[in-house]
């Protein structure tokens, strides 16, 4: 049998910094089955980007990032728009993993490897933000610069806390941003603090952000914290980590497979974040890809 050739990314300084104690484990695993591994390291977000434009990536069988989401991000990108259709697998490896938390991936890496070594492959729903593809969120207002404004070694040192310590930070300066939303059926006027539009359950570290939410679904979640006093921010935050605030009245809550967010007026300064990283500004034409991209994700038992 002929070998098969897999690309595996790697940065040996994202999250924790512990996946290069990983790698020989993840090349034995997928060399026992037949797959040779081309490992690339890189050191840099730029460098990351850089690697994924100058490979031919359509003479793999497939691709896998070991990082965190903007890096799974950058690589979904990257084969959306060289319409390449070859797997993508994921190695949690970074600060917040939750990408591979919505796809059943273990967060453990030796478990994660063990159970994509299997190479069970499936497709999945893949938004789109403007020119921005995103797997699992993106959105804007308060919080959402948190991921890209967050000291490197600070997410390094204490992971998701880290990103709950800069947010209590910004609660003392955060205002509302006036939105108008359209999906199929209805058009919105609101003052929101901040909105996201979710392919998944989990995102920026709240694992039931949106339980109902499928990346096989066809569909995307829109979720909308309305502008109200803090003390009813701070309960409605509570119910958030529950899983339980959908009926909470400064909520808005719905499902579409195309969402527009606007600026009232003729300029906007709100940039929004798509998958932990910068993203367009305002006015946001957001569409669901139903089935765009091929996940390499556990068996089901």
């Amino acid at each position: 049998m002929t070998d098969q050739l897999i690309l595996l990314i790697y940065n040996p300084v994202s999250g924790n910094k512990t996946f290069i104690n990983h790698l020989d484990y993840f090349i034995q695993a997928f060399q026992e089955r037949n797959y040779l591994v081309h490992p690339v390291r890189t050191n840099s977000e730029a460098d990351f980007e850089n690697i994924l434009k100058s490979k031919d990536l359509s003479v793999y069988s497939a691709v896998f990032v070991a990082g965190g989401d903007g890096s799974v991000n950058l690589t979904a990108s990257q084969l959306m728009k060289s319409d390449i259709d070859i797997p993508l697998g994921i190695i949690p490896a970074g600060t917040v993993n939750d990408i591979s938390y919505n796809l059943g991936i273990p967060q453990n890496i030796n478990q994660a490897i063990e159970a994509l070594a299997f190479m069970h492959v499936e497709r999945f729903d893949i938004g789109k933000a403007n020119d921005r593809y995103f797997l699992n969120s993106c959105g804007a207002g308060l919080f959402m610069d948190i991921p890209h404004t967050t000291d490197r070694e600070l997410k390094s040192m204490l992971g998701r806390i880290a990103y709950y310590i800069k947010g209590i930070s910004e609660l003392p300066n955060f205002s509302d941003i006036c939105v108008r939303i359209t999906d199929d059926s209805e058009i919105m006027d609101e003052k929101l603090y901040l909105f996201l539009v979710v392919n998944g359950k989990s995102a920026g570290g709240f694992r039931n952000i949106a339980l109902s939410a499928s990346m096989q679904d066809g569909l995307l979640d829109f979720i909308g914290i309305k502008a109200c006093p803090i003390n009813d921010l701070s309960f409605l935050f509570a119910q958030i980590l529950m899983g339980n605030y959908i009926s909470n009245k400064n909520v808005i809550y719905f499902k579409s497979k195309k969402i527009t967010v606007e600026c009232p007026g003729d300029f906007c300064m709100n940039t929004s974040d798509v998958d932990g990283e910068e993203g367009p500004n305002l006015p946001l034409e957001i569409e669901c890809h139903p089935g765009k991209i091929q996940l390499i994700v556990p068996k089901p038992i």
